[in-house]
């Protein structure tokens, strides 16, 4: 290990990050899991040592769907896809790790093409959507897509190898969060139990042919389509900004400190990972978290894991919310939005400047 494991804070998040329940009582059961984060100088990429699998459940709880402000589904893959599809001769044959519903998968289809679904998470099986993980011995397929799954799976690059003795000439398009997009914005709160990689672009280059590429978000998000066969070994290589690591990890605590001196109750918008990590750090540093708001319906009325914090519909918070309530904006991309929203009812913040708040 060239940043050994006992050069980083250990911290505790929700195990799983992901999961909403319908009672306070059952949230605030769950467990949490332990992050420290290391990088393995010989096999170069961020890592989570620590991480649990036995605490990952993909349950009934476990929410894989993203809404945007209007409250619609969320499937950015669709913005590009016709970029990936441009490196196939004929429509290819597509198989969805870890689809979450199937939205996806069911988009693929009514557009013509023969296309499956794994995920333990499912809620609804159908002949083409399994609710289990993938196995090497399902059906071969033309292109694999897991949007944002290798984030969460131990030995990726053996994971991604095992793709390519299932379909030797198969692409795989992976979607991740960019660690660098991570350090420079300081979303400390996108660390969590629940992802055991951090990946740059830069890892899938030093392993596999890369075909083609691209980030959204404003770069919080990447994409790679590549060759799973191509797979050699990463030269070994240091990490690039253990300084900035650090760094996060130091905004982590000032944010903690401020937030504790705050005599005013706060809201976090967004109950998706993000504001599920801030909520239990900052209800544990002492916080008066009031709510969590969210433009998805199915999470109205939830309460999020572990800490227990409820959410709320925009309309239900912005009409009952104490005045002197801080709303922190979990989405940095999310800001200017939502501050128009709330125009001059409450004070809004983005959550990752919370540390600057006097």
């Amino acid at each position: 290990m060239s940043i050994p494991t006992d050069d980083f804070e250990r911290f505790d998040t929700p195990a799983n990050g992901s999961r909403f329940f319908q009672t306070y009582i059952e949230a605030t059961n769950e467990s949490t899991g332990t992050v420290v984060l290391s990088w393995d100088y010989e096999d170069p990429f961020l890592f989570n040592p620590a991480f649990d699998p036995s605490r990952i459940l993909y349950d009934s709880n476990y929410c894989t769907g993203v809404a945007d402000l209007n409250g619609a589904t969320a499937l950015p893959t669709l913005d590009y896809f016709p970029s990936v599809l441009q490196h196939f001769d004929q429509q290819p044959t597509v198989c969805d790790i870890g689809c979450g519903q199937g939205e996806f998968v069911e988009v693929l289809r009514k557009d013509g093409f023969s296309a499956t679904g794994f995920d333990p998470a499912l809620r609804q099986a159908s002949p083409y959507l399994r609710p289990r993980l993938w196995q090497p011995q399902d059906e071969a397929a033309d292109l694999y897509v897991m949007r944002c799954v290798l984030p969460h799976i131990p030995d990726p690059w053996d994971f991604v190898r095992s793709l390519a003795e299932s379909s030797p000439s198969a692409l795989l398009l992976v979607e991740y969060q960019s660690i660098d997009w991570i350090l420079e914005q300081d979303m400390w709160f996108l660390i969590g139990h629940g992802h055991v990689n951090y990946f740059e672009l830069r890892d899938f280059e030093s392993r596999f042919t890369v075909v083609d590429s691209g980030s959204w978000a404003g770069g919080e998000w990447g994409w790679v389509l590549i060759q799973p066969s191509s797979y050699v070994p990463a030269p070994p290589r240091e990490f690039a900004n253990p300084e900035r690591l650090r760094s996060l990890l130091t905004v982590r605590r000032n944010t903690l400190a401020a937030v504790r001196s705050q005599k005013k109750p706060i809201a976090l918008w967004g109950a998706a990972g993000k504001g599920i990590i801030l909520g239990h750090a900052l209800q544990e540093a002492g916080a008066m978290i009031v709510g969590v708001i969210d433009s998805n319906p199915t999470k109205w009325g939830t309460f999020l894991e572990l800490s227990g914090i409820p959410v709320l519909s925009p309309t239900q918070a912005l009409g009952g919310l104490p005045k002197n309530t801080l709303i922190l904006v979990c989405n940095p991309n999310h800001f200017a939005a939502v501050a128009e929203i709330v125009g001059e009812a409450y004070l809004v913040s983005p959550a990752n400047r919370a540390w600057e708040i006097n």
